[in-house]
């Protein structure tokens, strides 16, 4: 009698322990599987915004050309321009890095930008 119910507390205990340990394991793939969409939602908002910046800086250029201003401003314009956006680009990963928690930060398989861009593209 104190065999069997032994045996069926050993069961039980073991079942209880299985329990937790699938439903941990569940949930932390689900919280893996929702970050990753949160992260890539952010990330195709982020391409949207530099994309558009790219055509704003297009349409200043070409602004800048119908008014006939000297060549050499122009291009300085581009330059200064697009080394303003290079920037942006870069704080925007330091920022994606920087707001996710360390536990996490190994799940993020991007650097920079254009492996970031990598990752929208799969």
């Amino acid at each position: 009698m104190e065999n069997e119910m032994l045996v069926n507390l050993v069961w039980f205990l073991s079942g209880a322990l299985s329990f937790k340990l699938i439903s941990y394991i569940l949930g932390l793939g689900s919280a893996i599987n929702l970050f990753t969409q949160v992260l890539v939602g952010c990330l195709m908002m982020i391409k949207k915004v530099d994309d558009q910046m790219l055509i704003s800086i297009e349409a200043r250029c070409d602004l800048m050309k119908k008014e006939e201003m000297p060549i050499e401003q122009i291009e300085n314009t581009r330059n200064m321009n697009t080394q303003a956006h290079e920037l942006w680009r870069t704080m925007m990963i330091a920022m994606i890095h920087s707001c996710c928690p360390s536990s996490i930060q190994n799940i993020l398989k991007f650097k920079d930008w254009d492996s970031a861009m990598e990752l929208l593209k799969k």
